[in-house]
């Protein structure tokens, strides 16, 4: 993987660097200090893994992301943790803290490679591979979440709370992340949202009615805006 590392720290650069030239999997092609600079890069040029720090002068990681046409995979470095649930609702796949350990360094980076070997994954129609599973940062860890475990989420103040099936019981990992963030990450098309506080699993719905859909004996709420886009999915099942 070609990767750019974007940062105004000259040692913070160097360590990445020597991080990329450690990892069999990586290369290194270009730096920049600001994330001006590597706009006006990328907008003629293309890489595979981008580093970005958060804070920079004249423009912020989080800004450049926010401009850039065709994104690389990204993972946000940055020396506070305030900015972790902005990295994952702009799509980043990981989120380092300086001072930032080769270990930790490698599990992000091969997170990002294997989903670039799953994205190269094409079925008939030319569309990516649907994943069949997703990674949920559980308290200090990362966990392998089967897609079709999943019952529904619910949204709860600055947390978000995901029920899936572990056997015969009923397990909730709770993670600190937005609706908006994990609501990429459910792909296919049995997740739908019903409820600015809720998504569903619609395969797993056992019944329903006009404004309620029961799941696992739970009770989730419709709302009045996602009523006609509920009809016509449950109309399918």
């Amino acid at each position: 993987m070609d990767c750019l590392i974007v940062d105004d720290d000259i040692l913070a650069r160097k360590v990445l660097k020597r991080f990329i030239e450690q990892t069999d999997f990586l290369t290194s092609s270009k730096e920049c200090g600001s994330a001006i600079e590597a706009n006006k890069y990328l907008m003629s040029n293309s890489t595979d893994l981008l580093f970005l720090d958060v804070e920079m002068p004249g423009m912020t990681g989080l800004e450049l992301i926010s401009i850039l046409r065709d994104k690389p995979q990204i993972i946000l470095v940055s020396s506070k943790k305030e900015y972790a649930v902005d990295a994952f609702d702009n799509d980043a796949i990981d989120y380092l803290v300086k001072p930032v350990t080769y270990a930790r360094f490698l599990k992000a980076c091969q997170k990002a490679y294997q989903l670039q070997e799953e994205q190269k994954l094409k079925p008939n129609g030319g569309k990516p591979k649907e994943l069949q599973y997703i990674f949920l940062k559980v308290d200090a860890s990362w966990l392998k979440l089967q897609l079709s475990d999943v019952l529904y989420v619910q949204a709860l103040a600055d947390y978000v709370c995901i029920f899936a099936k572990a056997g015969n019981d009923i397990k909730r990992y709770v993670i600190h992340s937005t609706m908006k963030a994990v609501e990429k990450k459910l792909i296919g098309e049995n997740f739908v949202r019903v409820h600015r506080s809720y998504i569903v699993n619609i395969h797993n719905v056992s019944s329903f009615s006009s404004d309620t859909l029961f799941i696992a004996n739970t009770q989730v709420p419709v709302g009045v805006t996602y009523k006609n886009t509920v009809a016509q999915l449950t109309g399918k099942m």
